[in-house]
């Protein structure tokens, strides 16, 4: 009897895993079914919102437009600029009704705002904080470590702004902010206006659309993802700014664009409209401080493939030039494009698959990295201007006891003020010095804020702005390279700070 058991006992495992499998077995398919059925009903529904479908492509009820697979087909390029543009056509919107009628009170006041007619096909940009706290960098300070408000800020930067530039050339001026409790108050948006014009407009991000992780993203995951004290925030900005806003204002009809910083100053008075001098000598991006950053090897990585796969899709002297030194980019908390080149392939095939990537997010790559290597390999250095004929400044300071070697809290880290014309060496100096060193006379770590003939600030600008830096042999061959200040050979081997003469520099 024991021997028949030992025998039939496979059998009757057999028999019973047969009935198990069999009940479970439907149970999981249709399980399966259901949740791939969800997940897919997820997924379509954040491709409609912005995630992996690429940024500048409308989603109507009629048409489903992609990038197309061959970014040298120039008919399917000037198709694909044609679906991006349906204000120009039929003053039509990608948001669906639908999603119009569940909008919230605020998102009503929103829509009317959103309903000012636009003076120009010119705009210029600002993503503003309004709180005391930057999502990144802390509590902001000014050079003497008191408190100020991003309002504040902003509030100079809009100022300058005007007397220097925009009332002799009204442009239209959004300010973007995120949509949640850092909102600024309508008495806020009210006095700006008031003091400013009626061109200045306020805008708030859509959270699904232009202010939300890209599928397949999770918030917890942030403190996994290289360099985590850049806050989830931060990166939402760089996407914003390499990925969505094209799109975002060739719907809005836009056609050039001006980005600033709520602490982006310009200093000196724009005897000229910047827009019209882009479209009169066919410049497609222009900056005025060139720095040193390198994407990383990921980002090398890709950029590498996406142009081994496609080796015509620009020249080889861009490429060699590009590859030459990648950290060669443009500081571009100021810059001015052509929105059409960033929604037209080669320019949105790239960006397309950057934003697929997710690096920005994992990697912390930069759109200051993102859009410095699309103007290098897709534009001639003649379609490139360097702004050198304004003063400028944007300047962070160190938030931390020590940001490097010299640079302690309350110190510049990166940025400062670039020279531009109307001061002989003298004023330059007087202004310098008494505008900007002197602010941080009262800290007591002694900052360090050298002074030369065309800058004073941090070293990162100071340093690649010179041509005979190993930013030089790019920045050489861009529009605008000799639209500078006189120069003066008894300058140009001095660097200045506290009065002394502290090292010794080649800048030409």
């Amino acid at each position: 009897m024991a021997r028949r058991f030992k025998k039939t006992r496979p059998i009757k495992w057999l028999l019973l895993s047969f009935i198990v499998i069999a009940g479970i077995y439907p149970i999981a398919v249709l399980h399966y079914y259901t949740d791939s059925g969800k997940q897919q009903q997820q997924q379509q529904q954040l491709l409609g919102d912005d995630s992996l479908r690429p940024p500048w492509v409308a989603k109507t009820a009629t048409t489903n437009t992609t990038v197309p697979n061959n970014i040298n087909d120039d008919h399917a390029g000037k198709q694909l600029l044609d679906n991006v543009n349906p204000v120009n056509k039929h003053n039509a919107s990608i948001i669906s009704s639908s999603s119009s009628s569940s909008s919230s009170s605020s998102s009503s006041s929103t829509n009317s705002t959103n309903l000012h007619k636009k003076t120009t096909s010119d705009v210029i940009v600002y993503l503003a904080q309004f709180s005391t706290h930057h999502s990144s960098y802390g509590n902001q300070l000014d050079s003497n470590q008191i408190p100020i408000t991003g309002i504040n800020k902003l509030n100079k930067s809009l100022t300058l702004l005007y007397s220097n530039y925009a009332t002799q050339f009204p442009t239209d001026v959004l300010i973007f902010y995120e949509d949640n409790l850092n909102a600024p108050s309508p008495q806020i948006m009210n006095e700006l206006k008031r003091n400013h014009g009626p061109n200045l407009q306020f805008r708030p991000l859509d959270k699904k659309k232009h202010w939300s992780l890209p599928y397949g993203l999770q918030r917890w995951e942030h403190y996994t993802w290289m360099r985590p004290a850049f806050s989830i925030g931060y990166r939402l900005m760089m996407r914003w700014y390499a990925i969505l806003i094209w799109f975002y204002l060739s719907e809005e009809g836009y056609t050039h664009v001006m980005r600033l910083d709520d602490d982006s100053y310009i200093h000196s008075k724009i005897e000229y409209n910047m827009f019209d001098y882009m479209r009169n000598n066919k410049i497609r991006y222009g900056f005025v401080q060139p720095t040193y950053e390198p994407g990383g090897e990921a980002f090398d990585a890709l950029v590498d493939g996406y142009l081994n796969k496609n080796p015509n899709v620009t020249s080889q002297n861009l490429i060699q030039s590009y590859k030459q030194d990648r950290g060669v980019g443009f500081y571009n908390n100021f810059f001015m494009a052509d929105v059409s080149f960033f929604i037209t392939p080669p320019a949105a095939s790239l960006l397309t698959l950057i934003d697929r990537s997710k690096l920005i997010f994992t990697q912390r790559t930069g759109d200051l990295v993102i859009q410095s290597a699309v103007a290098r390999l897709f534009l001639k250095p003649e379609e490139v201007h360097w702004f050198r004929d304004l003063t400028y400044e944007h300047m962070t300071l160190c938030g931390k006891e020590k940001c490097g070697p010299l640079i302690h809290k309350g110190c510049p880290q990166n940025g400062g003020v670039s020279r531009g014309k109307g001061y002989t060496h003298a004023e330059w100096m007087t202004f310098a010095t008494e505008q900007v060193r002197n602010r941080f006379a009262n800290n007591p770590k002694k900052c360090s804020v050298p002074i030369n003939h065309y800058f004073v600030g941090a070293e990162d600008v100071r340093t690649c702005s010179r041509l005979g830096s190993k930013c030089g042999f790019y920045l050489k061959m861009v529009s605008g390279v000799n639209d500078t200040v006189v120069e003066d050979m008894a300058w140009l081997n001095k660097v200045y700070d506290g009065g002394k003469m502290v090292m010794v520099e080649k800048m030409l």
